[in-house]
């Protein structure tokens, strides 16, 4: 938790002083995917103290679900995961929390194990008070009631928005530049960064690498690293 609350304000030092709009890209979504994880340790936290209050011998271990359909009407923005056998948990069992630009999902023993997911900075705002989830075959439905109606969603997170603009809007503006920033920046992550950090970081070049020989061009393969 420390070192992801460390990672957190140095890449928000990173933040302050990177100029262009690609590199703030790429650290802005390092951010979150940390801020995410401080968030996932949080709730795991909270479970466990939840079982030591009621006594809870069995030991279950959250699985972080990562893996949904999200869909959208005039009224309502809906996520779909699935979970074989959900239909089988007690509706207690199976919690969301929702504030104004995140939801927080938890199916607990499930087949004995608890599942969690997480997802912050909504595009926009819902209304906390006429959101809902159902409980179905092998899937939870969550329906996010939408805070200003007919408002269209063209992707679900802002994280997402930002790095959408990225690509449509820099691609072919200050290349070189803004890739050597990157490059730069990256290096330092990496030999500053723990070893979940060097894995992400490697991960996310090799991937960036493939795109730019299938591409062809300079700085063809750097949105990967929007997946940091």
């Amino acid at each position: 938790m420390e070192t992801l609350k460390n990672d957190v304000a140095e890449l928000a030092a990173f933040l302050e002083q990177a100029k262009s709009v690609r590199v703030r890209g790429v650290l802005t979504a390092a951010k979150a995917e940390a801020e995410r994880e401080i968030v996932n340790l949080e709730m795991k936290a909270r479970i466990a103290a939840e079982r030591e209050a009621a006594g809870t011998e069995a030991k279950r271990y959250l699985h972080e679900l990562t893996d949904y359909g999200w869909d959208q009407s005039p009224k309502f923005v809906k996520l779909f995961i699935t979970l074989n056998g959900v239909q089988g948990c007690t509706e207690e069992d199976v919690t969301v929390n929702y504030t104004e630009n995140s939801l927080q999902l938890h199916v607990r023993d499930l087949n004995g194990k608890d599942f969690g997911l997480t997802v912050n900075n909504l595009l926009h705002g819902i209304d906390v008070a006429k959101s809902y989830r159902k409980i179905k075959t092998d899937m939870v439905a969550i329906y996010l009631k939408k805070a200003k109606e007919g408002e269209n969603w063209d992707v679900l997170t802002s994280i997402q928005k930002r790095l959408k603009q990225k690509q449509d809007t820099e691609m072919g503006k200050d290349g070189d530049n803004a890739e050597s920033a990157l490059v730069n920046i990256m290096k330092k992550m990496y030999n500053d960064g723990d070893s979940k950090t060097k894995q992400m970081i490697a991960k996310a070049w090799t991937e960036s690498q493939d795109k730019a020989k299938m591409g062809g061009g300079p700085g063809a393969g750097l949105d990967a690293l929007g997946d940091l």
